[in-house]
């Protein structure tokens, strides 16, 4: 009678229970080996988890998220925020953060995340655009409005206009450049030097 091992699982970490009869070591460091030579029993990794402690970041790491890809100025920030820039000074250095602030903080940091992911370059005029009735991603944060809704909006803006560029260039694609003598007056005054 062939005796099969019985694979029982325990949280995340799988556990390998043989039957009496098997013979061999039924060791972790066996079960590695002997997928090296060609009949894994088992995948013996455990599995990664979706919350890994890397993906939780303090506000001090949230702030330098937002300063590295937003690369704002204190006072914009802080005015986004509703604190003063000495605020913003002092939770660069660690000072605690109301929960608050920390939640708000959070969330303009998945924003930044959002950007970087898209893979935008973001600068002061960008931030400042109009993004919905007349409002920039940071009045819309100040108003308590989402960072992350207005990220994503501000980047659809983006990407509408980069395509209407791309549609413009390949119909202008082939067309002759005027020459530069063309230009070569246009804002020159000119004098009548015989009067």
């Amino acid at each position: 009678m062939l005796k099969l091992p019985v694979v029982l699982a325990f949280a995340t970490l799988p556990i390998v229970g043989f039957q009496v009869g098997t013979g061999g070591a039924e060791t972790l460091d066996y079960l590695k080996n002997r997928g090296s030579m060609g009949y894994a029993l088992m995948n013996y990794e455990p599995a990664q988890t979706s919350c890994a402690t890397a993906d939780v970041r303090t506000p001090v790491d949230d702030l330098n998220q937002i300063r590295k890809i937003f690369h704002p100025a204190v006072t914009d920030l802080a005015n986004a925020l509703g604190v003063s820039r000495q605020a913003i000074y002092d939770w660069q250095a660690g000072k605690p953060i109301a929960a608050e602030n920390a939640s708000r903080l959070s969330d303009l940091a998945r924003a930044a995340d959002i950007f970087a992911l898209e893979g935008l370059t973001s600068t002061a005029q960008l931030l400042r655009r109009p993004i919905s009735s007349g409002k920039n991603f940071y009045t819309i944060v100040r108003d308590g409005g989402s960072a992350e809704s207005a990220a994503r909006s501000l980047i659809e803006i983006v990407r509408r206009e980069t395509q209407q560029h791309q549609k413009l260039a390949a119909r202008l694609a082939g067309r002759p450049l005027p020459s530069r003598d063309a230009y070569e007056d246009i804002g020159i005054p000119v004098f009548e030097e015989d009067v």
